[in-house]
């Protein structure tokens, strides 16, 4: 620990508006034991490379504490926004916001309630959760006051809206990370929805869009990989893990990683997002895990017939209901800076909100004769901060296991875990609808999967042991234990492993017997590429540049092409010469990696094809020629097409976009592929979902719900995401644990690609960025000896009850 910087902060006064603050050579300060003796919070944070912080303390509350002031320290502006959006006050601080934006997500949140849920959860906490809590909340407020708002590290520095937090604050946001496969998506849908011949607002019409399209799978807006090789599969003989999130590198949503140590308690290692105390994807000493976004539904639409005359009463089984009208008032911000009060009423079914999905379908609108609404999955759940903890006393995946069926908090995510004993675990665990075998026909029987809410039939079946009336029990859901592996990378729970095939479940759940996207099938190349693995060989396979188009059909486009010669392909009235992008290709490593040359042309040409049949990765055509076949779902489709003529065509639309950008066709990958720090490039290895590659780079127009500026991608070229700029990536790998459990214990190498600090002044918001360029992964330091080895300054800070 040569050279460390060692503080000791010492916080008296129980509102904590005026710390003293103590600067110290060695040894806690003492008001750090006066504060435990008062019952209040104590922590020391211990940064190693790379400002990871390792947290311990005495007691669940004092390490929350920790952990908020150590989030606090790397992005206390995402958490700050965060509440003044669940508290309904974006336009209170902001204004109306282009297309009524602040409003709709205003009115939504109030109308969701988060907040009158969230007060009426504090009396229901567990004392763990409690401690938590207080003391996460008592951790973020601290730091403020110690800093004042003006200080505050990052983009809110001060601005008006940067206040104290509460309880009911923490948890009301908790509850909208619950809610983000489902009512967090359907905001604007709920905003909008209003009365026939009611003024409505001015709700933008491809936000409804976005969102309904997020939750049927249109489009996806999160993503993942995870392993869990079994002893079977590893050189240990002992349980490995690779946890590869795709999530965002801006916003809210990015994750942050640290180490939470209660001696006799817990001690866990891994990512969390701000705001969620606890680890949500990491490892113990005897077991790991990680998530994958979940392939099933989290809520129900429902059309209920009005009765006439009446737009706000509704029938079921003929008897007429009045629907819950909720009166909202909202402050906005003027012009003027002076704030104006706006009024509206927020209806409800018996189900839920009612919803306005008229920019889907005119008739989805809310008319005179039907109205629709919806009913969530994860409404109630009030368990995530439980259930992490007690996935983070678990022994092994059996425990782990009980953890997640005696609580039932993982909202809209597979867990796929591992342990020191060598086995390996997968479970799609998310609050599921329960329906009748005759609802569940009615729900497949149509695109958005709507059902007659007026038909009592249709609604959600209460069965024991379910966390919440009308969800599908643990006990029916997916789940499998192994000795070699089980992998998800966001298909269903179908095939967790080649060899065995998970069947029978509800269809909400996730389909079965369809083709899993080209990233999965990829994922089982990689995974049964080696008999064994050893912790290195982890990293190196999940960032490897193979992409599966490329593996199968790269030689057959070009021995296409080449015999082509200079004959042009016609596309869109066009005649495009494809001789010069077939010699690029035929002179490409057949790899994304930085250096590759032709790997731009390729995912370009692939785009293009996937645009012109989008059912081209999943079913035998212009890019495949051996057809899917259920009985072999990880290795088809595959092979080359029957005709040439889709890919030629897609490789003159790859040429034709990069030419309308200037790019010369050979470009190497690092100088078109990047993200932006401080104003400079630094290249990003990966490439898109399309390609079939395991490690993602692309470009999310709203990496989460933040109102902090996002980086500018540049101008798209129609139908692809090539821009004048390039490929600006804010979205795709972001926390990627790899772990192998030896007879010593956990040995952990991961990255947090964007950097552990969203200050643009603090050397960790580019390092391990610049170290993802490099696709150099780090020592996650686990034991005592290892961060003391490692430590690069010392916090103790502590405050008074």
């Amino acid at each position: 620990m040569s050279g460390t910087r060692r503080f000791v902060i010492a916080l008296a006064a129980a509102a904590l508006l005026s710390p003293a603050v103590v600067l110290a050579s060695a040894g806690p300060a003492a008001g750090a034991a006066d504060a435990v003796a008062a019952g209040g919070y104590a922590a020391v944070i211990k940064r190693t490379s790379y400002g990871v912080p390792h947290i311990t303390a005495a007691t669940l509350g004092s390490v929350a504490f920790g952990q908020a002031w150590a989030y606090a320290e790397d992005r206390f502006c995402d958490l700050a926004d965060q509440v003044v959006k669940v508290r309904s006050e974006r336009s209170r601080y902001f204004g109306p916001g282009e297309g009524d934006a602040n409003l709709a997500t205003d009115f939504a949140y109030a109308s969701l309630g988060v907040v009158e849920r969230a007060q009426a959860q504090v009396a229901t906490l567990t004392a763990d959760e409690r401690d938590m809590v207080n003391g996460y909340v008592r951790g973020y407020n601290a730091f403020l006051a110690s800093k004042g708002a003006a200080h505050v590290p990052g983009w809110c520095a001060g601005q008006p809206w940067v206040r104290p937090i509460t309880a009911v604050d923490l948890l009301a946001y908790d509850r909208d990370i619950a809610l983000l496969a489902s009512g967090g998506a359907l905001l604007f849908p709920i905003a909008a929805a209003t009365p026939p011949s009611t003024a409505a607002l001015a709700v933008s019409k491809q936000q409804v869009r976005d969102g309904v399209d997020q939750l049927t799978g249109q489009s996806k807006s999160l993503s993942s990989n995870g392993w869990a090789l079994g002893a079977d599969k590893s050189q240990t003989g002992k349980g490995m893990l690779i946890g590869n999130p795709h999530f965002p590198w801006e916003g809210e949503l990015r994750f942050w990683e640290s180490q939470l140590t209660v001696s006799g308690n817990v001690n866990v290692y891994g990512a969390s997002l701000g705001g969620l105390p606890g680890v949500q994807i990491g490892f113990t000493d005897k077991v790991a895990w990680t998530h994958t976004i979940a392939a099933g539904a989290r809520y129900t639409f429902y059309s209920v017939n009005l009765v006439p005359g009446q737009p706000t009463a509704y029938t079921v089984d003929g008897v007429p209901e009045s629907m819950t009208g909720k009166s909202v008032t909202v402050k906005v911000k003027q012009a003027d800076g002076s704030l104006q009060n706006v009024t509206r009423t927020m209806w409800s079914t018996r189900y839920g909100p009612v919803l306005d999905l008229s920019a889907i379908d005119p008739s989805l609108g809310w008319n005179e004769f039907s109205a629709i609404t919806y009913r969530d999955a994860n409404i109630d759940n009030d368990r995530l901060i439980r259930t992490w903890l007690s996935m983070a006393r678990a022994t092994d995946v059996s425990g782990l296991r009980t953890a997640i069926a005696q609580n039932q908090g993982i909202p809209w995510v597979n867990t796929i875990a591992t342990d020191s004993s060598g086995n390996a675990f997968y479970t799609d665990s998310s609050p599921t609808p329960n329906l009748s075998p005759a609802a569940i026909a009615e729900w497949s029987g149509n695109p958005l999967n709507l059902l007659d809410g007026s038909n009592s039939a249709n609604s959600w079946v209460v069965a024991p042991g379910a966390r919440s009336p009308g969800l599908v029990p643990f006990a029916r859901q997916p789940q499998l234990t192994r000795r070699d592996y089980v992998l998800n990378s966001n298909d269903s729970h179908w095939v967790p492993n080649a060899n065995q095939f998970l069947t029978g479940f509800t269809p909400l759940q996730g389909p079965e017997g369809t083709p899993l996207t080209v990233r999965t099938r990829q994922n089982f190349k990689l995974v049964n590429s080696q008999a064994k693995f050893d912790l290195a060989g982890l990293g190196t396979t999940i960032l490897s540049g193979d992409s599966y188009t490329a593996s199968q059909v790269a030689a057959y486009a070009v021995t296409a092409c080449q015999a082509r010669g200079h004959t042009p392909v016609v596309v869109d009235g066009t005649a495009v010469d494809v001789s010069a992008g077939c010699a690029v290709l035929a002179a490409w490593d057949k790899l994304f990696e930085l250096s590759s040359r032709g790997a731009v042309l390729w995912r370009e040409t692939v785009g293009a094809v996937v645009a012109a049949d989008p059912g081209a990765l999943n079913e035998a055509g212009p890019l495949f020629g051996v057809p899917f076949n259920p009985a072999d779902p990880t290795r088809t489709p595959r092979g080359a097409p029957a005709s040439p003529d889709g890919l030629l065509a897609g490789l003159a639309r790859g040429m034709q976009r990069m030419r309308a950008v200037g790019l010369a066709l050979n470009v190497p990958m690092s100088q078109v592929q990047y993200t932006i720090k401080n104003g400079q490039k630094i290249p990003v290895p990966g490439s898109t979902e399309n390609v079939g590659i395991a490690n993602m780079a692309q470009y999310q127009p709203a990496p989460g719900s933040s109102l902090e500026p996002f980086m500018d991608p540049g101008t798209f070229v129609p139908g692809s995401d090539l821009t004048n700029k390039g490929y600006v990536v804010n979205y795709g790998t972001s926390f990627l644990l790899t772990l192998a459990y030896t007879s010593s214990g956990p040995s952990a190498k991961c990255i947090l690609t964007f950097g552990e600090s969203g200050d643009h002044t603090s050397p960790h918001y580019t390092d391990q960025t610049q170290l993802y360029s490099q696709k150099r992964l780090r020592d996650c330091s686990y034991s005592t000896t290892a961060i003391n080895a490692d430590t690069q300054s010392v916090e103790v800070i502590a405050a008074t009850a």
